[in-house]
């Protein structure tokens, strides 16, 4: 399976579950077939930096002054060992993302950029994401509570017409428990509703679809486990994952095995502020 396109809308290219720093994946195919997928990818990924309860690095479980992450994600089924896509992502010296570059296979591995605005109180305000010619390509821009929790978040074309938008509630520890993704129209599209266990997200539940997913972690607080339970709590999908980590506890390596057989490699490089 083709995991990582470029980045158009939201509905088109969304993060994948297996790579917690990557911003994009190219899922038109599978969004026919694996909706609950869609959305536990959101779930995992649009959690980064939408709450100012922990720092982006913490809320990634990413230990210590990370300057940069470049990660490398490799397609592995059958031994396949085909580099995606790589992306390196830059952090200031209190954990706060400030953007990232982005390069796919779909692309010649050329980069693109994302470069973030802030306003006076230091939350993103907009994202930028830039094309290989330097133009803008996209935008989202972000709405934020009192506590500076993101509420909503709202994608634009280049030509400045709204595609979709987002709204978001949250616990009292600034967990997000409700994700709903709705058309410019205002049609909903996705939802989910979130569980959590001192900190950790257990469990995802899709009210469209009825499906459930839930999670086990290791004692680096890293996910290990993925099952996908279909309406009448039947198991559809089980996911295991191996990490190898570095000296300061973050995983350098994450191994996704689907059925039993390597499926996807994940590889981190970090860069630290001395």
């Amino acid at each position: 399976m083709e995991r990582f396109g470029r980045l158009n809308s939201p509905r088109n290219h969304i993060p994948t579950v297996v790579a917690h720093s990557i911003e994009t994946r190219e899922y038109r195919n599978m969004k026919k077939t694996n909706k609950l997928l869609i959305t536990l990818i959101l779930v995992l990924f649009y959690n980064t930096s939408l709450s100012q309860c922990k720092s982006d690095l913490e809320q990634q479980n990413v230990k210590g002054k990370v300057k940069t992450i470049k990660e490398t994600g490799l397609y592995s089924e059958d031994g396949a060992n085909e580099i995606n896509h790589i992306k390196t992502t830059k952090y200031d010296k209190r954990g706060k993302e400030l953007g990232y570059s982005f390069a796919s296979k779909y692309d010649d591995l050329k980069p693109t950029e994302t470069i973030f605005e802030f306003d006076k109180e230091g939350n993103k305000i907009k994202e930028n994401r830039y094309d290989l010619s330097g133009k803008i390509e996209n935008y989202l821009n972000y709405e934020y509570d009192s506590l500076g929790n993101v509420i909503k978040s709202s994608y634009f074309t280049s030509s400045g017409s709204l595609d979709s938008y987002t709204t978001y509630k949250y616990n009292l520890t600034c967990d997000r428990i409700e994700s709903k993704h709705y058309y410019s129209d205002s049609s909903i599209w996705l939802w989910y509703k979130s569980t959590y266990k001192k900190g950790g997200l257990i469990e995802v539940f899709s009210p469209l679809d009825s499906i459930t997913v839930k999670y086990t972690y290791d004692n680096q607080n890293n996910h290990i486990k993925y099952i996908e339970y279909d309406k009448l709590g039947e198991e559809k999908e089980v996911r295991t994952y191996i990490y190898e980590y570095d000296d300061k506890s973050n995983w350098i390596k994450k191994t996704e095995f689907q059925n039993g057989e390597i499926y996807w490699v994940d590889e981190r490089q970090y860069d630290y502020y001395d």
